[in-house]
């Protein structure tokens, strides 16, 4: 039922089956700017042997309806609603970047609908370079081959980079723009500290776009929590080091769920 009623909300995803299954933990996963469901496929679909999985567009982006968020406030009162409406027990959330910054405001305004947070290549401050906004608002394509430039590793396989540009490219000029924008705003540092849930933090190793050092950060105010570092992994961690990424969530799900 809970897929059904994405669709018939006009809510793109992926999930990796028609239905879930009961006394099974549900991870639902949240892209980053500029992105869509389709960016956590690998995730998806290898971990439902052992949760349920769904990845969701966020509005505005993929085949969800409605205009992209103007903030990340927007965005997690977006999210709000639809686990509240969607998903009658509580889910573990896994947010990538921009998504991350999401699943932050979503841990610090409704624990109550989440078992836990996973936090992937994100921080509790996302400052954008100016030379991006002004870029992603004048010279599109250009601005979009440089971002892809730094959110893969160096050695990683060309099609992926091609691919990723691509993905961001279909999500079209005014809705990079506001994202970008969105998280050039969001600052959470003087309230960091105060979630309370089981946290993961996940970062690759050469991540230009968030770096180490901010998940390090992140891994130091929210007590109790676990960070790991992706060797050879860059921002987009989850599609460059899959294995090792989808390890690493399913062992922080299980302990949690345990």
């Amino acid at each position: 039922m809970i897929l059904q009623g994405l669709e018939k909300a006009g809510i793109g995803f992926e999930a990796g089956f028609k239905e879930f299954k009961e006394n099974r933990p549900t991870l639902v996963m949240i892209h980053g700017a500029g992105g869509r469901a389709q960016v956590w496929r690998n995730q998806v679909y290898p971990l439902k042997s052992s949760l349920n999985t769904v990845a969701i567009d966020l509005p505005g982006h993929g085949k969800t309806t409605g205009s992209a968020g103007g903030s990340i406030d927007e965005y997690a009162a977006w999210l709000i609603e639809t686990l509240q409406t969607f998903f009658p027990e509580p889910s573990f959330l896994v947010g990538h970047s921009m998504g991350g910054a999401i699943v932050q405001t979503l841990a610090m305004e409704r624990p109550s609908l989440l078992k836990g947070i996973i936090l992937a290549g994100t921080g509790a401050r996302l400052g954008v370079a100016p030379a991006f906004l002004d870029g992603l608002s004048s010279n599109f394509d250009n601005i979009i081959d440089t971002i892809m430039g730094y959110a893969y590793a160096p050695e990683v396989d060309p099609r992926l980079v091609t691919e990723g540009g691509a993905l961001m490219r279909e999500s079209g000029a005014a809705v990079v723009h506001g994202d970008f924008a969105a998280c050039n705003r969001f600052d959470m540092r003087d309230r960091i500290a105060q979630i309370a849930l089981p946290t993961l933090i996940l970062c690759g190793e050469k991540d230009q776009l968030t770096p180490p050092a901010l998940s390090e950060k992140l891994g130091g105010e929210i007590r109790g929590s676990r960070c790991e570092i992706v060797p050879s992994a860059g921002h987009m961690v989850m599609i460059e080091s899959p294995k090792v990424f989808n390890k690493t969530v399913l062992d922080f799900v299980l302990e949690a769920e345990r």
